[in-house]
């Protein structure tokens, strides 16, 4: 930091200069009497004028860009050009040195060099009394010489010393320049030590200026360091900023009044200057009740400006820092925090999950009081500088799924809302008036997310729960960890729930539920199609089993997942090829109740249930099935059960009539007519197609139409277009792919009145019906519902 120099105060401009050893002089002392290069004279004589920086510079002297009114001593032979780099050969412009002339070395063909630079201010602190650089922060505004802005030291340096003297100008937040008023006419240097630089040494390249803007008024004040002449853009000077402040006294101060418990509450320590340290402390009985020795520890955080934290013991004889093991009962905990040079405040914060939801009083004590003291003591009142007081609240928890119901089992989600500052949470269940602990899915505890929401999807409440797996009412609740003094998994009392941030609901559980509906084809699955549409609701289950069992004993065992909705749907169930020779096939749709077991038997697969081998009737397949669930003593297991004839495909015509003449049996179509065709068939719509065709008595073809689309009772219906068709007997063809039905009709000029012919009636053919098994339950359940098409 320095620069021997003298000084100079030109109260027009109202600056304070920094002059070179013997600047602006041309006395005695021969060539370059002060070793710096320079002169005033071109034979190298006299002290160039670092005021004005004007004269003369010597073979290995160092220019600066943008200096003005420097000539070449009488020593250079020629003209300086540059002699390396991409700029080799670029002449050195004097005595006015452009501000963009290329740094580097210039010679004149004679060996006498010279070194361009870029100017530069290199140093620009601002220090308070702590000696800590303050440029661009705050600072309050203290006493004249002796505290605060009162008390300031500028301390510059420069690099262009033998070129120009350095110059402070100070001006206020309205531009105007108050440097004449903020400083006195003595520059510091490396001679000088101690309070005058704020108990700093100033370094051999650095000088200081003593400043004071006590009596300046508050406000935002300008500083710079700039050359005395031309050397004052750029890099050649630097500026910074200080605020200086209207608190004489430090404060504190929260970014808010009121804050949730759990929330981080950030403040600030206003009005010291900056190296100054500070205890801020909370008292034992602001805490939450039950909290830990650890947790208390934990009450200031250690963040921003906060250098230690912990909590004080034993009347305030022993300070023991957060990671210190705590024996005794505790007084207080404490924050001791320094003020940041740069921003001139001091950051700490408050994790407020450990404190009781009230208001919280805050103390803050003055620079150097530190822990450990007694609180109560007088000492401590003396020293008190600020008593903050905090609102607390307790913050609030909602569960929005799952919803007033729930059928053991079952998946759901669990989700809700937090308040901001809680970060976990975990679920009870009340019975006999004690909250017994939910895990989620394995779980404990579920995470808040930053958008203070909290999910969980797809949980089977049941699985881990003794209480949520029977049936009943019962309250379902969340609470706030951060609030418990116990493993989370202990049970709570329900004053411990209620009295910690929690919210409830009412939750019935209900008993699990089956519905079934198998899909055949009037009642009959061809040997063709081999397929079935089984559609439901399974209340409690994921997946549903489904067992063919044929009447020769033959079994197919499949199974169908449960949407989230709670139904199932599966449009193409494979009924195997072990029913292959059975005519009667009965499918069975079921799943273990809320053990998650089919009846006694251990075992959650179906496969174990039914008998191995051919040895057995499908009848008593049948009866095995049903003894090992559904009839299995205290069982409740849900199942379904329907029956469907399996046969050969087959389609028929059983109808024939004009349009617009409905008639049963095959009757006369007239020319020109339409002819609608009606029949029956065993064959699933949409993956087959049924043509029918008019044939003549020779087989030649005379109009035909074909249709993939009829109920499933099995009914089709198409009509054929007559036109050009003559009268005569013709054949009508039925062909499904598989096999044909053929009938004759007749064509007849005009149709009066349609006349049935008299046909063979058709039997119609029974059609299974879908039956629950009964279910012995020892409490009332819903009944399984289902229909069979």
């Amino acid at each position: 930091m320095t620069g021997s120099g003298t000084t100079s105060t030109d109260s027009a401009s109202s600056t304070v200069t920094v002059n070179q050893a013997g600047g602006g002089g041309s006395g005695p002392g021969g060539v370059d009497p002060d070793g710096d290069l320079r002169s005033a004279n071109a034979d190298g004589t006299g002290d160039f004028n670092t005021e004005d920086g004007e004269g003369y510079f010597l073979p290995d002297a160092t220019v600066y860009q943008g200096e003005s009114d420097v000539f070449e001593s009488d020593d250079f032979q020629g003209s300086l050009t540059k002699s390396a780099g991409d700029s080799e050969g670029v002449p050195l412009d004097t005595p006015d040195i452009p501000q963009s002339q290329q740094t580097g070395r210039y010679d004149d063909g004679s060996g006498n060099t010279v070194t361009v630079q870029t100017p530069r201010v290199t140093t620009l602190d601002v220090l308070n009394t702590n000696g800590e650089d303050i440029a661009g922060g705050s600072v309050a505004e203290g006493v004249s010489d002796s505290s605060g802005a009162g008390q300031l030291t500028v301390v510059g340096a420069w690099n262009y010393e033998n070129a120009e003297n350095l110059e402070l100008t100070i001006e206020d937040d309205s531009g105007l320049d108050v440097t004449g008023d903020a400083t006195d006419d003595e520059i510091k240097t490396s001679a000088d030590t101690g309070t005058d630089v704020n108990g700093q040494s100033i370094a051999v390249n650095e000088v200081g200026y003593d400043v004071d803007l006590s009596d300046s008024g508050t406000g935002t004040y300008t500083i710079e360091l700039a050359g005395t002449d031309d050397l004052d853009f750029g890099e050649a000077a630097q500026s910074t900023t200080l605020t200086v402040t209207g608190d004489d006294d430090a404060n504190l101060n929260f970014d808010a009044d009121e804050v949730t418990r759990g929330e981080d509450a950030r403040f600030e320590i206003q009005g010291s200057d900056a190296g100054d340290t500070h205890a801020v402390i909370i008292e034992g009985d602001e805490f939450r009740d039950g909290v830990t020795a650890e947790n208390a520890q934990r009450i200031f955080r250690r963040v921003g400006d906060t250098d230690e934290v912990g909590v004080v013991t034993d009347g305030g004889a022993n300070a023991v820092p957060r990671g210190d093991q705590v024996t005794n009962d505790i007084d207080y905990a404490y924050a001791t925090i320094t003020i940041d040079d740069d921003t001139g405040v001091g950051v700490g914060q408050v994790e407020t999950q450990y404190l009781d939801d009230s208001d919280v009083d805050v103390y803050l004590y003055e620079q150097g009081f530190g822990v450990p003291f007694d609180q109560d003591s007088s000492a401590a009142d003396d020293a008190e500088e600020d008593d903050v007081s905090i609102s607390v609240e307790e913050g609030d928890l909602s569960i929005d799924s799952p919803g007033s119901t729930y059928v053991v089992g079952s998946e759901v989600d669990i989700n809700g809302t937090a308040s901001q500052g809680i970060d976990e949470v975990a679920f009870y269940a009340r019975r006999n008036n004690n909250y017994e602990h939910v895990p989620i899915d394995g779980q404990d505890t579920i995470t808040v997310d930053a958008d203070d929401t909290f999910e969980e999807e797809d949980v089977i409440l049941s699985d881990d729960s003794r209480i949520l797996s029977q049936p009943g009412t019962y309250r379902f609740g969340v609470i706030d960890v951060d609030g418990l003094n116990q493993p989370v998994t202990q049970s709570l009392t329900t004053s411990q729930f209620n009295t910690n941030t929690s919210a409830q609901m009412s939750l019935r559980v209900t008993d699990t539920e089956l519905t079934a509906n198998i899909k055949s084809v009037g009642g009959q699955v061809s040997t063709t199609d081999q397929v079935v549409n089984i559609t439901g609701t399974a209340f409690g289950a994921q997946n549903v089993d489904v067992v063919f069992v044929g009447d020769r004993g033959g079994s197919y065992v499949t199974d169908i997942s449960v949407d989230d909705d709670n139904t199932f749907e599966e449009d193409e169930v494979t009924i195997g090829n072990n029913i292959e020779n059975s005519q009667s096939v009965s499918v069975h749709i079921l799943f273990p109740g809320r053990d998650g077991e089919y009846g006694d038997t251990n075992s959650d697969d179906i496969r174990d249930i039914i008998p191995d081998g051919n040895t057995l009737t499908g009848e008593q397949v049948r009866s095995r099935i049903v003894d090992d669930t559904t009839e299995a003593v205290a069982s409740d297991d849900r199942m379904v059960t329907a029956t469907f004839r399996y046969a050969d495909a087959q389609s028929t015509i059983q109808t024939v009539y004009p349009g617009g003449m409905e008639a049963s049996g095959v009757n006369p179509v007239g020319v020109d007519d339409t002819m609608v065709v009606e029949g029956s068939t065993n064959l699933r719509p949409d993956d087959n197609s049924i043509t029918t065709e008019l044939l003549t008595t020779e087989g030649d073809s005379v109009a035909l139409s074909t249709t993939d689309e009829w109920s499933y009772d099995g009914t089709w219906s198409t009509e054929i277009e007559l036109e050009d068709v003559q009268t005569g007997t013709y054949d009508l063809e039925a062909d499904d792919g598989e096999n044909t039905d053929i009938v004759e009709v007749e064509i007849v000029q005009n149709v009066q009145t349609a006349t049935p012919e008299p046909t063979e009636t058709a039997e119609p053919t029974p059609t299974e019906t879908a039956t629950p098994e009964p279910t012995a339950t020892a409490t009332p359940e819903p009944t399984p519902t289902e229909t069979m098409e």
